[in-house]
């Protein structure tokens, strides 16, 4: 009779206890939106049709420099001119100048200083090196210069040309 009692008690308890339901609430369907345009596809790009050209292709330098004027290149992209100096001695008009080869090799040429004056040639001279010609190594090269001319040039406009191409020495 114990048992039947603990049996039923323990129903009691079991049948007794509360239950909760939640309700979840799912989101209405919604239906696939229609776009009001229909979207142009992107443009394709055009063919070019080149002829193939005809010639010779650039010439170029050991840095891949295309070399557009044979003339003045390796004075425009590889030469500097610094501390150039005119000076009188005994009756002479002479000139001094350090010129910068940034070319990792020689370079031989020829520059050229001609001195004006109202679109009057005044005087010239030929830059050498001490061991004569215009042979630039890597680096700084001491350059002279002997000016032909009969007037003092010193305060005069100048311009400085090639008067032989620069090239690697071979």
């Amino acid at each position: 009779m114990k048992r039947l009692l603990y049996l039923l008690l323990a129903l009691l308890l079991i049948g007794c206890s509360s239950q909760e339901a939640h309700l979840i609430y799912l989101p209405e369907s919604t239906p696939e939106p229609t776009p009001l345009f229909s979207p142009t596809p992107p443009p394709e790009p055009e063919p070019i049709a080149l002829a193939p050209i005809e010639g010779d292709g650039f010439l170029t330098d050991v840095n891949g420099i295309p070399i557009l004027n044979a003339r003045t290149h390796y004075l425009d992209y590889y030469l500097v001119i610094d501390n150039l100096r005119i000076y009188e001695e005994n009756g002479e008009t002479l000139i001094d100048a350090t010129i910068t080869n940034d070319y990792p090799g020689k370079l031989t040429g020829g520059l050229c200083i001609t001195f004006y004056q109202d679109g009057i040639k005044y005087g010239y001279a030929e830059f050498y090196t001490a061991e004569g010609g215009l042979k630039l190594i890597p680096g700084e090269n001491r350059v002279y210069a002997d000016v032909l001319t009969e007037v003092d040039v010193q305060p005069l406009d100048w311009v400085i040309d090639v008067s032989t191409s620069f090239g690697p020495e071979t």
